[in-house]
């Protein structure tokens, strides 16, 4: 009788399980939980995996990599390659082309001077920014034009997905 009633018990707990997961994620709300707090809400100032991953909610790279660990563009219409001109033959620079429609919360549109910022601030010797070493070899950054931007590397960079590119 005690091995029957326990039964009938987990069958209920399963069948309720299935409504509760229904109805998770209906009100449109996320919640992410942390064994830690996080700390600040940017990527910049810190390298704790729980400030990175709450701040890529709000602060997107021009790509990253997906569980398989294939690049994937976020903010980046498509991946620069050798093959599609995106990344010059000389291994020198990389040129990256932003997805039409990008914008910012307050509605400004999302451009290559955004980039550019970034690489500033995160090159600047005040800042302490924690990203830092992905710009080591970066020499210039340019705005070919609001949506592509050309970044140039002081030595061939067989990997030029360093700066700007998320985990």
């Amino acid at each position: 009788m005690n091995t029957r009633r326990m039964l009938m018990g987990a069958t209920a707990l399963a069948l309720t399980a299935g409504a509760a997961q229904a109805e998770r994620g209906s009100d449109g709300q996320v919640n992410i939980l942390y064994w830690q707090a996080i700390s600040i809400m940017t990527p910049f100032l810190s390298n704790g995996t729980k400030d990175i991953e709450a701040a890529s909610l709000v602060l997107e790279p021009l790509a990253r990599f997906d569980e398989t660990g294939q690049l994937v563009p976020y903010l980046a219409a498509e991946i620069p390659t050798l093959e599609n001109g995106g990344v010059s033959e000389d291994l020198t620079s990389i040129t990256w082309k932003l997805k039409d429609g990008l914008l910012w919360s307050d509605g400004t549109p999302v451009t290559a001077e955004d980039a550019i910022f970034t690489w500033k601030y995160c090159t600047d010797p005040e800042g302490g920014c924690a990203q830092e070493p992905y710009f080591a070899d970066v020499t210039a950054m340019e705005a070919v034009d609001p949506q592509t931007l050309k970044i140039t590397f002081a030595v061939p960079k067989p990997y030029p997905y360093g700066p700007l590119v998320g985990a």
